[in-house]
């Protein structure tokens, strides 16, 4: 069996089309493991992705002294990705637990594999949560584990979208390459002289650097242009009118434009110049929303790096702002759905403070969770923070109905809810204050109806 014929059967790789599977075969490589024979070791940089052909390996940490089993993996199975991904250290380590093979592909070429192909990286998204959550159910609490899942799926939520957009704009650009491609060899066919030909392409590359800078059309002054320009191009008698009409309409080429390519490129070939430079502006149209889709998955990756603090040491400055905005942006699509008002009260002169940034963020995502939970749809949900005295104060406050007398005495118990059964999983009160306590804070609560505010006072020094 060749080495593609192995990689095709492989789950992760599901959605690379045979060139893809090529090139990926002769950028990679196998590696034969023996029993007890180390793949690689805990907190070594990463360097490679790894891919399991056939035996059996396992992932260990080790913890006080002892090794605790994290992950088995099988043919299929694979490794590295979140390490890669993420710029952090291996999470533990891995060897072969019967003679195996594994296909290894190094970092950089898996990081261009992910980022060019968004269906592959929406699938290691699953990553994130079983290697985080088993790290933490062995070092910490259940709760915490809890949370670190809601926080993948939020993030799975929010990399949908671009991820999405992503591999629809390369599907499109890919059709019109082929356009653009069939329609130039039309006029070359035609016997266009050189000097026109070139000027043809100079201006399909005008043509697909104006989206970057356009203006935003209402859609009844767009709809109007559209419609004079496909009259135009009737009454030259070209076929095709209204398709070229809102390609050009969408990179916002007018009626000079058919004058340009027909000097140009020359009267004759004038449909098939059109068609090439509609399909140079079209691509300029879906690249620029390529883009903004990428930027917008390399946003939320930086938000998740900066919300857990993944490449920092345990303890060190921590912009207390910094970590409600990460925080924030893996939660913006609960506010979203319930359509909160979001009010920010923010003092810009406060400090940082020394502090753990990641457990920080963990009180932060279980209060403006548990606040996004108690209000109704359409209600708000404020961000206060302020000096006080030596300390700081951080307040989360929401609009709801509020937590009843007889039962804010016991919300900071552990396993303690006032949720339905089934829904969420429990506030959480509990490991926040305890993560307060340690930073030698305090975590208080008011609340009334349409007024709760959760309170943290930490020590500004």
């Amino acid at each position: 069996m060749t080495p593609v014929d192995r990689l095709r059967g492989v789950p992760i790789l599901a959605d690379l089309d045979e060139d893809e599977l090529v090139q990926l075969a002769a950028a990679g490589r196998e590696r034969q493991l023996a029993v007890g024979e180390h793949l690689f070791r805990q907190d070594e940089p990463a360097t490679a992705f790894h891919v399991v052909l056939d035996g059996r390996l396992e992932t260990t940490r080790e913890v006080a002294g002892e090794q605790v089993t994290m992950f088995a993996h099988g043919p299929g199975g694979y490794l590295g990705a979140m390490a890669l991904l993420t710029d952090t250290p291996y999470r533990g380590s891995t060897f072969a637990l019967e003679r195996a093979t594994v296909f290894e592909l190094d970092g950089d070429e898996l990081r261009r594999l992910a980022f060019a192909h968004p269906p592959l990286l929406r699938a290691f998204l699953p990553v994130l949560e079983s290697v985080s959550g088993a790290v933490k159910g062995i070092e910490r609490d259940r709760e915490k584990l809890l949370a670190v899942g809601s926080l993948a799926a939020g993030l799975a939520h929010e990399l949908n979208n671009p991820a999405a957009a992503g591999t629809r704009g390369v599907a499109t650009l890919r059709d019109l390459e082929r356009q653009r491609h069939s329609a130039f060899a039309a006029v070359a066919a035609a016997g266009t002289p050189a000097d026109r030909l070139i000027a043809l392409v100079a201006l399909g590359a005008v043509a697909a650097a104006r989206p970057a800078a356009r203006e935003a059309v209402d859609p009844l002054t767009a709809s109007d242009r559209e419609d004079a320009l496909a009259a135009a191009l009737e009454g030259r008698g070209l076929p095709d009118a209204y398709g070229l009409a809102a390609a050009f309409t969408d990179a916002e080429l007018g009626e000079e434009w058919i004058e340009r390519i027909a000097a140009d490129a020359g009267e004759d070939v004038l449909a098939d110049g059109l068609r090439y430079v509609a399909a140079c502006a079209a691509a300029g149209v879906v690249l620029a929303e390529v883009d903004e889709a990428t930027t917008r998955i390399a946003d939320l990756v930086g938000a998740f790096k900066s919300y857990a603090y993944l490449d920092r040491g345990e303890r060190q400055k921590v912009d207390i702002h910094a970590g409600l905005e990460s925080t924030l942006a893996l939660l913006a699509h609960r506010l979203r759905e319930r359509e909160i008002e979001l009010v920010r009260d923010l003092d810009p002169q406060l400090p940082s403070i020394e502090a753990s940034g990641s457990e920080l963020n963990q009180v932060w995502t279980n209060l403006i969770g548990n606040a996004v939970d108690a209000v109704t749809r359409g209600g708000c949900i404020t961000l206060r923070t302020r000096r006080q005295g030596e300390r700081l104060l951080v307040e989360v406050c929401d609009d709801g109905p509020g937590v009843p007398e007889e039962l804010q005495g016991r919300v900071f118990d552990a396993f303690f809810t006032t949720k339905p059964v089934g829904t969420g999983a429990g506030l959480g009160l509990d490991v926040a204050q305890r993560i307060v306590i340690r930073h030698h804070g305090e975590l208080r609560l008011r609340s009334e109806p349409g007024d709760t505010r959760f309170q943290v006072l930490l020590p500004a020094g």
